[in-house]
């Protein structure tokens, strides 16, 4: 029953994050955020690879596990395409942020290819055992790193009273939001093993109603830019 329900759950979940996808095409908001459009793109396509391969497990979490290396590398992109907004103004600060999101994402990358030497290459059924620890490790390591910069560079236009135009502020609330799902998917990625088959339909089940609530808001909040000049700066009821 469980199931059939994160089934249709996982549909709803296609359908919204192509409705995103429009909305960024329908707004061309694409002229401004790229990486973001091309996350979406990428969420839609996977998405739907997913649906596809329902009833394939093991199939499914392969590809899941590789969309995870490629994710990795496009997360801190995203980060960075938030602000493109206001780049003129935070100049300064998106470079010290910048330096931070690359040492996060190095001690990663450090971390990762510890486990490639010291870890078995295959669990005993076989399965990518050590690629799926490089996959999480990538997986989190990009994620938390580009959280990091979101949060860094929010904190700073709040103290220097730089305004954000009401699409930065709805992309940093999104991203951020989507980001902490990522982190905790991650960390339910590796306890799921330890669970029976119904508290890990439980845990899918609240994880895609979470990035089905955060992903209708976003659409819903979405305005377009006008051409050459940047959004409204972001109301407070946001």
């Amino acid at each position: 029953m469980l199931d059939q329900t994160n089934y249709w759950m996982n549909i709803a979940g296609a359908a919204l994050d192509a409705l995103l996808l429009a909305r960024v095409l329908l707004l061309k908001l694409q002229r401004v955020y790229v990486f973001i459009t091309l996350a979406c793109v990428l969420t839609f396509l996977f998405d739907v690879i997913d649906v596809w391969l329902w009833s394939d497990s093991e199939t499914r979490f392969r590809v899941f596990l590789y969309s995870r290396f490629l994710f990795a590398f496009v997360f801190p992109l995203v980060g960075w395409d938030v602000f493109e907004e206001v780049k003129s103004e935070i100049s300064k600060l998106r470079k010290i942020a910048l330096g931070r999101l690359i040492s996060g994402l190095f001690f990663a990358t450090i971390f990762g290819f510890f486990i490639f030497l010291f870890a078995a290459p295959s669990d005993e059924n076989g399965q990518p055992g050590l690629l799926a620890t490089l996959g999480v490790v990538a997986w989190a390591g990009s994620a938390a790193a580009t959280l990091a910069l979101l949060w860094t560079l929010q904190r700073a236009m709040r103290a220097q009273n730089i305004a954000r135009p009401h699409n930065t502020a709805v992309w940093i609330i999104f991203w951020e939001l989507a980001l902490l799902g990522e982190l905790v998917s991650c960390f339910c990625s590796l306890i799921v093993p330890f669970f029976k088959n119904q508290a890990a339909d439980i845990l899918t089940l609240i994880l895609l109603t979470y990035g089905i609530v955060i992903t209708a808001w976003c659409i819903l909040k979405l305005r377009a830019a006008p051409s050459g000049v940047p959004s409204a700066p972001a109301n407070a009821n946001l």
